[in-house]
């Protein structure tokens, strides 16, 4: 995970560039939609629904992509693909790192808006 950057500067240029003003609202509702998209999968993991934690993963995948969250959106494919493949033993250290990474990802998103 080390070699995927936090987050890519050349998409946040970019939403910065067409969103203006607006882009602090995308950073928030990114934050707000993130924390649920956290709990729902803790919550799918401990109920061991292997398709909620693969819709979860999925759409939260999405969203932090076109942000510009690479390190959630690849921890995001990766718990994707553990779920799809029932393989539900690895998710608990995969979705502690993907908290991190969202947790870095938010921090680097308000520190540039400085």
């Amino acid at each position: 995970m080390q070699d995927v950057p936090v987050l890519d500067n050349d998409i946040i240029t970019e939403l910065r560039d067409i969103m203006g003003d607006d882009f602090e609202m995308l950073v928030l509702s990114f934050q707000r939609d993130g924390e649920q998209r956290l709990a729902a999968l803790q919550k799918a993991l401990t109920d061991k629904d292997a398709e909620v934690l693969r819709r979860q993963a999925h759409s939260f995948k999405g969203s932090s992509g076109n942000l510009g969250a690479m390190q959630v959106a690849t921890l995001c494919m990766t718990i994707e693909q553990h779920a799809a493949d029932g393989d539900l033993a690895s998710l608990p250290v995969l979705i502690d790192q993907l908290e991190s990474a969202f947790s870095r990802a938010c921090v680097a998103l308000t520190a540039g808006q400085a």
